[in-house]
């Protein structure tokens, strides 16, 4: 009977040491944890950068910071954000702060990019924007790059453009003594020269330059009987030439041409009929903005040739280059 007490008693003991033990291991305390690598800027690289021009501009040829409607302005970009990316949302072209056209996500570039180097697909992505120029838009304009991250935080690229959207075409066409072109006498058979000029300069806004061209009408004469060479009218495609200059550009005596409004406008070959003034196109006959070109002509009078010639009209053209 003892024995059997003394067992069970050192069993029990035995089985409250354990229990104390156990509770006393799994005291435990709390506190809080957090890290974050932190939310880096995106990196906007502009890899590509091209004007596409409307009218009769074919070969893509631009000085000056304008644009009008219809015309495209395309940036082809690289971004990168440290973060991964999958933290890139999307980019956008803002004018004047105006968000006007989200961008297209292409394949990477196998090409570096200046400043960022070989794209990286775990932290790049690549995009195309195609702007185009609405007819709404006029004036001095800030065209910007703007990226979006995961949460909509925007990034805004250091490359920005200034643009004059629209600008008016305007030509200030003088002579020199205010007059109509009148030229020295002369006899049937001898050529004269004029006695003034016409005076041409290039007042558009937002610094367009120009190509020019001149042009002109037949010489008649109001007055009555006329004859000159076979009919009451001088023919200036047979018997005026013209010669112009602006700067370092001058241009040969060349031969008048007849304004014809049915005519196209080509750069190359001239517009209604007009040449190309002073020189051949397309760097031959550039008026620059606020410069100033100035033309004199010479007239061969035909044999016979009676009458007084008064009624007639040149036209100076001035495209938008």
């Amino acid at each position: 009977m003892n024995k059997l007490f003394a067992g069970t008693l050192s069993i029990t003991l035995a089985f409250l040491l354990t229990a104390s033990l156990v509770a006393a291991d799994v005291a435990t305390g709390t506190v809080g944890t957090g890290a974050g690598p932190g939310d880096e800027k995106p990196k906007i690289c502009v890899g590509c950068r091209y004007v596409r021009v409307n009218g009769i501009n074919k070969i893509d040829y631009r000085t000056g910071m304008y644009a009008f409607t219809g015309e495209q302005i395309y940036f082809e970009l690289l971004i990168r954000d440290a973060n991964g990316a999958l933290d890139i949302g999307f980019p956008r072209i803002r004018v004047d702060n105006r968000p006007e056209v989200l961008c297209n996500e292409i394949p990477l570039p196998t090409e570096p990019c200046d400043g960022l180097g070989q794209a990286n697909p775990l932290t790049d992505k690549a995009y195309h924007c195609l702007l185009t120029v609405e007819p709404s838009w006029y004036g001095d304009s800030v065209v910007k790059i703007t990226v979006y991250n995961s949460n909509f935080q925007p990034t805004d690229a250091t490359h920005t453009e200034n643009w004059f959207f629209n600008p008016a075409i305007r030509l200030d066409v003088s002579t020199s003594d205010g007059q109509s072109i009148h030229f020295e006498d002369g006899r049937p058979g001898e050529i004269v020269h004029s006695e003034n000029k016409i005076i041409v300069k290039n007042i558009a806004e937002g610094g367009v330059n120009l190509w020019t061209y001149i042009a002109g009408t037949d010489m008649y004469d109001p007055s009555g009987a006329s004859k000159c060479p076979e009919t009451n009218k001088i023919d200036i495609e047979k018997y005026m030439w013209f010669r112009g200059w602006t700067g370092t550009i001058t241009g040969d005596w060349t031969q008048m041409s007849e304004y014809d409004q049915n005519k196209p406008c080509c750069l190359f070959d001239g517009c209604y009929g007009a040449r190309p003034l002073p020189r051949s196109a397309p760097l031959g006959n550039v008026l620059t903005n606020m410069g100033t070109m100035e033309t004199e002509f010479k007239l061969e009078y035909p044999v016979p040739c009676v009458g007084t010639f008064s009624q007639g009209s040149i036209f100076i053209f001035g495209k938008a280059i």
